[in-house]
């Protein structure tokens, strides 16, 4: 039985835990390891984490195909631009490109990862990183920069409040 919320990206289903084998993964490493899969979609799954969480959502071939292409040819051409000015600067770079892809999808940072995304929305996302750059990101996060939280400091009751002067 699987966890609750762990779906196949493609169908919907409810996927089960099982191994690579057993799920259709070519991959060697990945044969005997623990895997997500579909019950309905032969060959969606996702790898296990050590956790025992998948890492993304399960998905067929064509969905998990999408999905590198997306990360090779417009995140990492996107961090690529970061990294020329600032070799050292990927964890920013893959948070400010992550979170400026949420916001032009629509989508809750959480639910705009690339290892979340079905077929459709991989294509969405691919038209809004097509004609995108770092400089976009970087506009991003600096327009919706979270906001700090300043103190609430509660003064003496004034006159006004009924207190007694």
């Amino acid at each position: 039985m699987s966890t609750l919320g762990i779906y196949c990206a493609d169908c919907g289903t409810e996927c089960e835990r099982t191994t690579g084998r057993e799920a259709g993964a070519r991959d060697p490493d990945l044969i005997d390891a623990q895997v997500w899969a579909c019950t309905v979609c032969p060959e969606a799954w996702a790898p296990c984490a050590a956790d025992g969480n998948p890492i993304g959502l399960p998905a067929g071939a064509e969905t998990r195909h999408a999905r590198a292409v997306m990360r090779e040819r417009q995140i990492e051409r996107l961090i690529g631009e970061a990294l020329r000015h600032c070799p050292n600067g990927r964890p920013i770079a893959e948070e400010r490109v992550a979170s400026f892809l949420a916001h032009e999808l629509r989508l809750p940072l959480a639910e705009a990862a690339i290892d979340r995304l079905d077929l459709t929305w991989c294509r969405r996302a691919w038209l809004a990183l097509k004609g995108a750059s770092y400089a976009d990101a970087v506009r991003h996060a600096q327009t919706f920069r979270p906001r700090k939280l300043v103190p609430v400091t509660l003064g003496a009751p004034s006159s006004r409040d009924g207190a007694a002067a």
